[in-house]
């Protein structure tokens, strides 16, 4: 089973980072330099409708030589440049396709060298109303119709005041969308009726990662004053907001939040009918809902799985009610429904079995914070797991013996409510590798190669592991890696063909050689631990949809190899080919060498070091009478300089076989 989940493991993300910096540090890497990526504040947009031609403007920084605005539903082309460029706004138009369900959608913008970080807008179906100026003075109060969404910004000490007339009896919803959005402001919304009184307040809602909703009705006729502000009356242009109001339903989430998109979901919230259409596995998908009175729509997201979870089964508070867990159930779902909720689960096993259970909550908009127990029969507890490195638990044992084991979860606060939900990832017998990225998105060089280091974390794998892709772009090609049982670490190698030029959001994944026909684990992108010193933009944990990669302009130089595969036996030597294609005037000679000079060859085995003059150069490998028998993985790259500048460029992975001396 491929899923994706985001895990923020500490450790392990130092390993990855430590492995960048090495691979970067005091290096101009011509491929692609981060600083050329295009970054993305906010966006507003008009008609972002189903079935109507939108427009979406992104303001950031390095907005130049755009290609596409990307989104899971289609894609937005930028619009005819101003004539003063601003690489601070871009300015992107298409047609929305009329079957998109409305929700929040991920977007990146796509440029000739570079691709921004996924961000996230709202595909509303309440028409758009301009934020005014004046919407940030409480008098003369801005009127806005009853069915708008309004997006924009708060400035500091100032917050956004707007009006709506009433019918008395009238009931309005208002939500905002803003931490959603992975801005920086933490919304409040105010009510004050036409007499000035305050009849209405929310602040932080369950299930909305701090975002705010309210529904009220009019006692009286006349004009209600909806307030906007942040907690903090804190303001920028980072403080952006998406905000509804209209006649819908007022939804959180989904329960559950994991499953397959055919499976039944209830909503949690007001709503009575819901929206579910079919969604590419392993996606964040939106829930549509709508109340039997409302006219527009409250929405949320699910994530599509392969198949749908084990529901727990109420009354299960402890083992003799514990729900029986299948053994070929690959997730559970449940959700904490009174105050120190506990749900059991009973695992049963006729052999010594490893168990891995990883949690999702607040990567899928749950407020619950999981604490993961596993039990005997006799009562006695094996082990406990709360956050694992961050926020969700993920517990891995070796069940010991054949018999009956228990599994309690619980909330750490003994919170409950319909909020409070919990999906488990489950894998028995397989064991899982939790293999990490340090970007969420690859920039490619045309006709060129990317090393892309790797982290992999083993529970219950062992052997050797093949890290590989499916979904990439067009003319894009993956060279596999191979991780030993003792590798923690890796460089994976993406090479582009001279004619691609596309983009796609492509998933990685690691195989387990010693089950070939098991689960296909996912690789993710994790990101840093939050610097306290130097805070960065806000960012919701949130389950990784997958890694996007896209081809940018040509690098310096690139390398290839005649061969990738090569065959040896102990006590002796092969010569592999290295070809050099450049760019420009880099005619000065590349040196090839391993990558990592601290990462050391499989045992017994030496490289030489090659040196490409012109277009071509001999690398050869000897195997001594220490080479043990396996498969391994050679990464190496070359390094041209002229002058002060350096510049590195990775060879596709080499797969190197080393078979006993008879040949076997």
């Amino acid at each position: 089973m491929l899923s994706y989940p985001v895990r923020f493991l500490c450790f392990e993300i130092c390993q990855t980072m430590r492995l960048l910096l090495w691979f970067y540090v005091g290096i101009h890497v011509a491929a692609h330099a981060v600083a050329q990526d295009p970054t993305v504040d906010r966006a507003e947009s008009t008609n972002l409708r189903p079935g109507e031609s939108a427009e979406v403007r992104v303001y950031g920084t390095n907005l130049k030589s755009l290609q596409t605005l990307w989104t899971t539903f289609g894609e937005l082309k930028p619009a005819p440049p101003a004539e003063k460029p601003n690489d601070k706004l871009a300015v992107f138009t298409g047609l929305i396709p009329s079957e998109t369900v409305p929700g929040m959608y991920p977007y990146r913008i796509v440029a000739a060298n570079g691709c921004s970080l996924i961000q996230y807008f709202v595909v509303d179906d309440l028409p758009n109303a301009v934020l005014e100026a004046a919407s940030e003075t409480p008098l003369p109060l801005t009127e806005v119709p009853t069915a708008c969404c309004i997006q924009g910004a708060v400035n500091s000490i100032k917050p956004r005041y707007f009006g709506v007339k009433l019918e008395a009896g009238q009931k309005l919803s208002v939500e905002v969308y803003a931490r959603r959005l992975n801005s920086a402001l933490d919304p409040v919304l105010k009510i004050t009726s036409p007499g000035g009184h305050e009849i209405a307040f929310r602040d932080d809602q369950p299930g909305l990662s701090g975002d705010a909703q309210l529904q009220f009705t009019a006692e009286t006729p006349g004009v209600y004053r909806i307030e906007l502000r942040d907690v903090q009356y804190s303001g920028s242009g980072k403080h952006y907001f998406h905000l509804r109001i209209g006649s819908f339903p007022l939804v959180t989430g989904t329960y559950p939040r994991m499953t397959d998109a055919g499976a039944d979901l209830k909503v949690i919230g007001q709503a009575t009918t819901a929206t579910v259409r079919g969604a590419p596995l392993h996606q964040l998908f939106s829930v549509a809902a709508k109340s039997t009175d409302g006219q527009n729509s409250g929405f949320a997201l699910a994530w599509s799985s392969p198949t749908a979870p084990l529901l727990e089964v109420e009354p299960n508070n402890d083992q003799k009610t514990a729900t029986v867990v299948p053994a070929d159930a690959l997730a559970i779902a449940g959700r904490f429904d009174a105050a120190n909720d506990v749900d059991w689960f009973k695992l049963t096993t006729d052999a010594k079995q490893h168990v891995c259970l990883t949690t999702h909550t607040r990567d899928l908009g749950s407020p619950a914070d999981v604490v993961l127990q596993l039990w005997k029969a006799d009562g006695s507890k094996i082990t406990e797991v709360d956050d694992t490195g961050s926020k969700d638990a993920q517990l891995a044992a070796t069940l010991p013996d054949a018999g009956e084991y228990f599994v309690a979860v619980r909330e750490l606060s003994g919170l409950a409510g319909p909020d409070w939900t919990y999906d488990l990832e489950v894998q028995r017998s397989t064991g899982r590798a939790d293999t990490t990225f340090a970007t969420d998105h690859f920039v490619l060089p045309k006709a060129g190669t990317l090393a892309i280091p790797v982290t992999v974390k083993r529970l219950g794998v062992a052997g050797l592991l093949t890290i590989g892709a499916e979904g990439l772009p067009d003319g894009v090609t993956v060279f596999p890696l191979l991780l030993s049982e003792k590798q923690k670490s890796g460089i994976l190698t993406l090479h582009a063909g001279a004619s691609a030029s596309t983009w796609s959001e492509a998933r990685f994944f690691a195989q387990s050689a010693d089950n070939p026909d098991g689960p296909a684990f996912p690789v993710v992108y994790q990101s840093p631990p939050p610097d306290a010193k130097k805070p960065g933009a806000f960012r919701l944990p949130r389950i990784s949809p997958g890694i996007f990669v896209s081809v940018g302009t040509a690098a310096a130089f690139s390398l290839s190899a005649d061969q990738h595969t090569i065959s040896m036996t102990p006590t002796s030597e092969h010569t592999v080919m290295i070809h050099a294609k450049r760019t420009g005037d880099w005619k000065e000679a590349i040196v090839v060498a391993v990558t990592n000079p601290k990462d050391p060859l499989p045992a017994g085995v030496t490289l030489s070091e090659a040196k490409v003059e012109e277009d071509s150069g001999q690398l050869t490998i000897k195997a001594s009478d220490k080479a043990k028998p396996g498969r391994y993985s050679l990464s190496l790259q070359g390094t041209l300089k002229r002058d002060k500048t350096t510049i590195v460029q990775p060879l596709g992975t080499l797969i190197l076989e080393i078979r006993a001396a008879d040949g076997s």
